[in-house]
């Protein structure tokens, strides 16, 4: 990784644990991070849920033998629960 990249990543950490920070007080409002990786025909997708004074909560979910067609159903499943 060059420097102008280690540089933005900094940038955008920092942004990212201000915006947390300013959010994290409001008790309406809830973060969510969410990743997904798809590997060797199986997709995963990892969300972490944080509400204010209540724990996070991280959710996995995983489909092994992936089609494009099963990769939508899939990212719409996660999204609704």
């Amino acid at each position: 990784m060059n420097r102008r990249n280690e540089k933005n990543i900094k940038v955008y950490i920092h942004k990212l644990n201000k915006i947390t920070f300013q959010v994290s007080s409001n008790s309406k409002i809830a973060i969510v991070v969410s990743d997904t990786s798809i590997k060797n025909q199986v997709t995963i997708s990892i969300a972490y849920i944080h509400i204010h004074d209540s724990p996070v909560i991280k959710t996995i979910y995983y489909a092994i033998n992936i089609t494009s067609t099963k990769a939508k159903l899939f990212a719409i499943r996660c999204d609704i629960n």
